[in-house]
């Protein structure tokens, strides 16, 4: 007596190993796919003031250049200026230490966080009978791919202090 067997092979059947194959590579690739997805989206940096400033005008630019974080390579410690990787909410926030060390020098001191050429905010200062004096301020702008944020000076002849007490930095929100 002989048997024959048949297999028959459904294609529905095919498509589930596919599927299931597919599944699986899937997996195994996940880490890689969500790391790409979202570390290529992130923006966030630090950056502050390595030397003094003695004697500022209005209207200058603040460089703060030394960069201890850069992440999306959004601010430029050559020229102060962070420009947007890409569009969204982000935070800034800046610190600076100011100095009355002599006459020749202001007690008032003022800021700016721009935002495209306009002022956001204004960090604004005023040591009185102290010789020396820190102010902060925070700013959540809501920015395009492309634009630009950086910090100026609204008082000459400010004296900022430099050595990590003045700083700047900003992040993209999630």
């Amino acid at each position: 007596m002989v048997f024959i067997y048949v297999t028959k092979v459904c294609f529905v059947d095919y498509f589930y190993y596919k599927l299931c194959c597919a599944i699986k590579h899937f997996y195994r690739l996940c880490p890689y796919i969500i790391f790409l997805l979202f570390v290529s989206e992130q923006v966030a940096f630090h950056a502050h003031l390595s030397l003094d400033i003695h004697g500022t005008t209005a209207g200058q630019t603040i460089v703060f250049d030394q960069v201890d974080t850069n992440l999306g390579g959004g601010y430029s410690g050559t020229t102060g200026v962070f420009t947007a990787p890409v569009a969204g909410t982000y935070v800034f926030s800046l610190t600076f230490f100011m100095y009355y060390p002599s006459s020749s020098y202001v007690s008032v001191g003022e800021l700016y966080i721009m935002q495209n050429n306009v002022q956001s905010i204004r960090v604004w200062l005023e040591l009185g009978n102290n010789i020396r004096g820190t102010a902060s301020g925070t700013a959540v702008l809501s920015l395009n791919k492309g634009d630009h944020v950086y910090v100026q000076v609204g008082t000459a002849r400010m004296y900022i202090g430099g050595d990590r007490v003045s700083f700047f930095s900003g992040f993209l929100l999630g």
